[in-house]
This record gives structure tokens, sequence and C-alpha cells, in this order.
């Protein structure tokens, strides 16, 4: 399946930062799921499944580069179907060697990976990978942005949306995200939406590096105690 990917990537270039960021993204996530569905104890079948939607969830990311020359669904299209589109619609599931009794979870924990919500479902399989998929894509994203992205954060008020969702222990709305400290703060937030506990551990490791970058710290205290008493209550009780 690998070769699969990588033969799919060759028709983008990899010598575009933004390109290949995105590559080495789907790697990060597929190996995360595969770990996690191992620690949640997944069967032999399901832990294939983790690593098929972890490689194939941001798909549709390199075609909308190529296209738009930005990451940015709210200003040109949604990653997440966009990705379901490339695999179903467009059939390229058939060029990864994937039983097609595959099909149906992964086209919805793909779908529903970047969604403020998951859709309704009674499909115990489809929501545990849908879960999976949104805790490690979150884990990852946290984990770029403490280790690799410079000039993170700005003098900016965060807006009053942002800050009464994080009171409320809910995930921002991006629509609500005005500068680049709210779209900071709702990295912050990821952390009401991990359903894992299992994954809040790392997750929480990578908000610290995050905090400890920034250089307006003072700006983000409130909202980092809110989220590490949320992380710490949840953890004791798991």
């Amino acid at each position: 399946m690998e070769q699969e990917f990588d033969n799919y990537v060759k028709n983008y270039n990899l010598n575009n930062n933004q390109i290949k960021s995105k590559y080495d993204h789907s790697y990060r996530v597929m190996k995360l799921n595969v770990k996690y569905a191992k620690k949640l104890k997944f069967n032999e079948e399901n832990i294939k499944i983790a690593k098929i939607i972890g490689l194939l969830h941001d798909i549709g990311r390199f075609e909308q580069y190529k296209k738009f020359k930005i990451y940015n669904d709210k200003n040109t299209i949604d990653h997440a179907d966009y990705s379901v589109d490339i695999l179903f619609n467009q059939n390229q599931i058939q060029n990864f060697n994937v039983p097609s009794k595959y099909y149906k979870v992964i086209e919805f924990a793909v779908k529903n990976h970047n969604k403020l919500k998951i859709s309704q479902t009674d499909d115990a399989q489809k929501l545990k990978h849908a879960r999976l998929i949104r805790d490690t894509d979150k884990i990852d994203i946290l984990n770029v942005f403490a280790s690799e992205v410079k000039n993170l954060d700005t003098k900016d008020k965060i807006s009053d949306k942002v800050i009464q969702s994080i009171k409320k222990h809910e995930i921002v709305n991006r629509n609500d995200c005005q500068n680049p400290n709210d779209q900071l703060a709702s990295y912050f937030a990821f952390v009401f939406d991990i359903n894992n506990s299992v994954c809040l551990k790392e997750f929480k490791q990578n908000l610290k590096l995050l905090y400890e970058k920034l250089e307006n710290k003072e700006i983000f205290q409130k909202i980092y105690n809110i989220v590490l008493d949320y992380i710490n209550e949840r953890m004791i009780t798991c």
C-alpha cells in the first residue's frame, strides 16, 4: 500500500515543502493510527484498516494545494470531502489493493476526520475508526506546530467566541477564528475532541512543547490552564 501511495504522490512536486509536509504527515498519522489501534486492542483486521485510513485520510490535500496553492478549507474546499471524492468517486481506492469490504468504514472515517462533529451512525466499527483518526491527526498537527513552525503567535487578543468555546470544553469552530492567535487557541481546544483517553499523554506532551515555544505566553495562559486541568482530570479517571 505504501508503494501505491508513493506512486500517487509522484504526480505532485515533492520538492515543494507544502506537498512534502502532507506526504510526511500522512506517514506519521499512519504510524500513530497503528500505534494506538494496538493500544486500544483492535483486532488484526481493524489494525489493518487503521493503517489504511491513516495513510489515505489526507489524500485530497495534494490536489487541493495544486489547485489553490494553499491548505485552507474555509477559502477553498473541504479537504476530507475531497479525499473521499478522490478515493471513491474517482476510484483511486482501487489502486491501493484495499479489500472492498473495508470501503464503507474507510470512507466514513476519512470524511469525518476534520468535521466539527462525527456524523451520526449506529455502526460501531465506523465510529471507532472515525474517533481514532480524529485523535491521531490532532496529535500530529500539534506536534508539527510545536516542533517545526516558527513565529507562531502574535500580540492579538484571542476572540471572545474562541475563549467561550474553550471554557465550555468545546472544539473551536474554524469560522470563529479571526486572527493567528485564534487559530493557535483552536489547536489547544483539540483536546476536547480527543476521543480515546490513551491518546491524552502524547497530546499533553505536544501541547506543552507548543506552549513553551510561544513568545506571548501571557495571552494563552488562561486557556492553557483550562486545557491542562481538563487533561489531568481525564487522565486520573482513565
